[in-house]
């Protein structure tokens, strides 16, 4: 018995986010049917690919986003791909799209149309700026959503232009908010019958996780700035890398010192306070950078983390993936990938986002190739003939 084992979704999303979420429901038992276009979803074309082969079956990202579920092809601009779709969709008490605000209802698969199909279906609409509100029409990449959300004016340091986070991180955000809306939407029904739409806005999303400086600048009347890092809290360097620490309170201050056998400084009126630190950073950074530098991540992280000071590693992705701590915990799955000539590869790629003790997640199927269950959906599923199936793939119907 799986979380979600009695759950079925329909999953017409392309890119990221929608079907990060998809993969969510799947990888805890889901059965996520991912319809595809006969051309594929454009994640099998942003890779990485193995031996840097163009590969659609081998894309990394594809692999990672579409383990344990089954793949059809159909294309929906088509009489007979909407045909098709219109039996699909009542199989399942979850549909996924990406397209933006409108397209779906004038393929006739909005809502209310889906209602008819199904009266209790949960549509998860997820959209860069929702399906409201005057930005609704308007395209957006991951750079854009994060300027947009704030959280890019205040990432990196003031004598540099605002940054972002790296790869897709506003997808994923979105493909997290679009499960837990659908899982949320879901208990709803079961206690209540009734289906309903989550809208899932990406710059929404991303806002959220921008609370803590939002807030800080309502509460204050002052917009929060990019700032130099360095104490009470930033990353600093040492003997091979970078750590992150968080000395803000008095307590870890003076344990700081002790670490460093030199009790007197934190005596320093200099740096009596957080306030006082912040205010002679460039000074307080000539007095601890040499200190860190004499010691590794490793002794710094095992050595102050004793002392309740808050101190991270600034691991690169080889250390990571080969950390002890996650190794023991058991996040990291192989995956294995087959590029065009022939060749297969072992790679990594991360696991459970959380863990459950009575339903865990787990990887039963590695991401399916191109149309690979046409047959078992539309034939066995739907019932449709061998031959109707032939005449849809002649017709680029499926």
């Amino acid at each position: 018995m799986t979380a979600f084992s009695d759950v079925r979704v329909i999953d017409l999303s392309t890119g990221i986010a929608g079907p990060f979420c998809s993969k969510l429901f799947a990888d805890f038992g889901a059965d996520v049917i991912k319809v595809e276009p006969p051309t594929g979803d454009e994640s099998r074309r942003l890779g990485p690919f193995p031996d840097d082969e163009d590969d659609p079956e081998a894309s990394g990202i594809f692999q990672y986003l579409n383990t344990n579920k089954r793949c059809v092809t159909l294309d929906a601009t088509t009489p007979a791909g909407r045909s098709l779709l219109r039996e699909l969709i009542p199989e399942a008490g979850i549909v996924v799209e990406s397209y933006p605000p409108e397209a779906m209802r004038q393929m006739g698969f909005g809502y209310s149309e889906i209602r008819k199909l199904r009266d209790d279906a949960i549509l998860v609409s997820i959209t860069p700026f929702g399906q409201t509100g005057p930005w609704r029409d308007y395209q957006a990449t991951d750079i854009v959503q994060y300027a947009a959300s704030g959280i890019g004016y205040v990432n990196g340091t003031p004598d540099q232009e605002p940054l972002k986070e790296p790869g897709n991180q506003s997808h994923f955000h979105a493909g997290t908010c679009a499960f837990l809306g659908a899982a949320t939407a879901l208990i709803y029904r079961d206690i209540s019958g009734v289906g309903q739409q989550v809208d899932v806005s990406t710059l929404e999303a991303v806002t959220a996780a921008f609370a803590p400086q939002l807030l800080a600048s309502q509460h204050t009347g002052v917009s929060q700035k990019r700032r130099f890092p360095g104490l009470p809290s930033g990353l600093l360097p040492c003997k091979d890398g970078y750590v992150a620490l968080n000395v803000r309170h008095q307590p870890t201050w003076a344990h700081l010192w002790l670490f460093f056998e030199e009790p007197e400084i934190a005596d320093d009126p200099r740096f009596a306070t957080p306030e006082d630190r912040r205010a002679n950073t460039a000074e307080l950074a000539e007095l601890i950078t040499p200190r860190l530098e004499r010691f590794t991540m490793q002794e710094l992280y095992h050595g102050l983390s004793p002392l309740r000071i808050n101190v991270g590693m600034t691991l690169d992705i080889e250390q990571l993936v080969n950390d002890e701590h996650m190794i023991k915990r058991g996040f990291f799955v192989p995956i294995s990938q087959s590029s065009q000539n022939g060749k297969s590869e072992t790679q990594k790629m991360p696991g459970a986002p959380f863990k459950m003790s009575a339903t865990p997640w787990e990887i039963r199927t590695y991401a399916p190739s191109l149309g690979q269950h046409n047959s078992e959906v539309f034939g066995q599923m739907l019932g449709h003939s061998d031959q109707q199936l032939d005449q849809w793939r002649n017709e680029d119907v499926i």
